[in-house]
């Protein structure tokens, strides 16, 4: 009886792999064979004839199988395959059997296949070796094909987002889709109300697998993440210099008030008509002791004014540059990087001349 069965199986792959014409699952009780809309036959199947019109199977696409019939009959101890095989058992395989057939429509071969493998482990029916066969020799196609393909799986976690491939809508997000494409250029797109839609244009060379995570966001949202720095740090910048400079201004009005007041006092010494009859640096009565003290402070805080001004000055500069450079704006997700520009900014101090000089390089 094993060889008898091994026999037949391999009868059916010889007979599969010799025709031409798409293979076509037998059903476990053909009846008259009818004509497909190609010329070619396939089996009657009672359970899918077209309503109107007895006994006609509906056509298939070509490369495509069908498994056989649900029908497959448990009854019948004078046939081979039942032999030595009880009722319930055969009944289980019969279900295995069907839930096999289920897969294969899917299309999920490999799985076809292993239904197909388990049902034949309780019963030896010839459909089923039949049906093993078909689902083994497509996976063999199929696993060609997707070698020709690529594989996609995009994700989007946005609720009420609508996901679509070129076009078609794939999902309502949150979700995830995975599917086979063609090897060339594809758009996936995801759009929602109030937030800004994402578009993304994706390359496929054949055996490819990309995954592709697709995240929403608001306009507020799109504005904040463009820009260089967070908000405060130009600004920081900016109040830093905005300090110095009105410490410099502080200083240059000490410093304006200590020279009128070394003025003041100078004018009272008895050689203030004649400043070479003047000892040096030693202030005369009535003058205050601490006279050229007070010349030497406003002269340091004077100092201090100046560059502090510059400095100052040089933060404010700079600090406006950088907040003129953080600003929003809406900028493409892929392709163009912000760390080609570059800006240098630097004091210029001379004896006729007192500024900044800022460069800015793409």
């Amino acid at each position: 009886m094993k060889t008898a069965n091994i026999s037949m199986f391999a009868a059916v792959l010889l007979c599969s792999f010799a025709s031409r014409s798409p293979l076509r699952a037998q059903p476990a009780d053909p009846g008259p064979a009818q004509p497909t809309s190609r010329g070619q036959t396939q089996p009657a199947n009672p359970g899918q004839a077209q309503p109107g019109r007895p006994g006609q199977t509906q056509p298939t696409s070509p490369g495509r199988t069908r498994p056989a019939s649900t029908n497959v009959s448990v009854q019948g101890d004078d046939k081979p395959w039942n032999r030595g095989v009880p009722l319930a058992t055969r009944e289980g395989a019969r279900v295995v059997f069907l839930e096999g057939n289920r897969l294969f429509k899917v299309p999920l071969f490999a799985q076809a296949a292993e239904q197909y493998l388990a049902a034949l482990t309780k019963w030896k029916h010839p459909a089923f070796y039949f049906n093993l066969a078909i689902a083994q020799l497509n996976l063999g196609q199929l696993k060609e094909v997707e070698r020709q393909l690529g594989h996609i799986r995009v994700s989007c976690s946005t609720q009420g987002a609508e996901v679509s491939l070129d076009g078609e809508t794939l999902f309502t997000a949150p979700g995830s889709h995975e599917a086979w494409v063609k090897a060339t250029t594809h758009e996936i797109t995801a759009k929602s109300p109030d937030y800004l839609s994402e578009t993304r244009r994706v390359v496929f060379q054949p055996g490819d697998r990309k995954t592709l995570d697709l995240k929403l966001i608001t306009l507020e949202e799109a504005s904040e993440a463009s820009r260089r720095w967070t908000v405060w740090k130009p600004w920081a910048i900016v109040g830093a210099g905005a300090v110095v400079t009105i410490a410099g201004g502080v200083l240059h009005t000490l410093a304006s008030r200590n020279f009128s007041s070394f003025d003041s006092d100078f004018q009272k010494q008895p050689c203030a008509q004649d400043m070479h009859a003047c000892p040096d640096r030693i202030p005369q009565s009535p003058a205050p002791s601490d006279l050229y003290a007070r010349l030497d402070l406003a002269r340091r805080e004077r100092n201090i004014a100046v560059g502090s001004y510059v400095i100052g000055g040089s933060l404010l500069a700079a600090g406006a540059v950088l907040v003129y450079m953080n600003r929003t704006r809406l900028t493409e997700q892929e392709g163009r990087s912000s760390s080609t520009r570059q800006v240098t900014i630097a004091p210029v101090v001379s004896h006729d001349m007192l500024g900044i000089f800022v460069n800015v390089s793409h």
